[in-house]
């Protein structure tokens, strides 16, 4: 069977960006998804499944097709002293924009009394390099469509 919409598709994966590991499955263990419905999914992962059956593959999803690109005007700068003392690289900060709606920041640099905040997706503006192994793919069930997630193994068990 081929994926496509409405169709489970049991697989593991190994993300590269720039040549480095970003991301994997854990050893031994595979993503479930249902087809049409996958949330925090790349739309250029998804669309690089669709037609694909059991087996594996490489493929490159662009920046437009994966977190967008990197956007220089959600990037900031902030005085130490406004932020938690114990703030490193990697840490996350949650705000509000003037909206109300909520942001994650990400800080990418500390430099004296300034850090570097980003509300970019850590991956914007980066092609993403997926080495895939489709494991099995069957039809969705009507109790997942109805649902929109995948039950029994590998997904919600109600």
């Amino acid at each position: 069977m081929k994926v496509a919409d409405k169709t489970v598709v049991q697989f593991e994966y190994v993300l590269r960006v720039d040549g480095e590991i970003a991301d994997r499955t854990h050893e031994g263990e595979t993503q479930t998804i249902l087809i049409g419905h996958t949330h925090g999914l790349p739309a250029g992962l998804e669309a690089a499944l669709m037609g694909r059956e059991v087996g594996s593959f490489v493929v490159s999803v662009p920046p437009a097709q994966g977190y967008g690109e990197y956007d220089a005007s959600k990037r900031l700068e902030v005085h130490r002293a406004e932020l938690p003392a114990d703030l490193e690289p990697g840490a996350l900060l949650y705000a509000e924009d003037e909206a109300g709606n909520p942001v994650s920041y990400r800080v990418t640099a500390v430099n004296g009394d300034l850090v570097t905040l980003d509300a970019n997706p850590k991956w914007a503006g980066k092609t993403l390099e997926y080495s895939i192994t489709i494991h099995k793919v069957r039809e969705a069930e009507p109790g997942e469509l109805e649902h929109g997630h995948v039950h029994g193994e590998g997904g919600v068990h109600h």
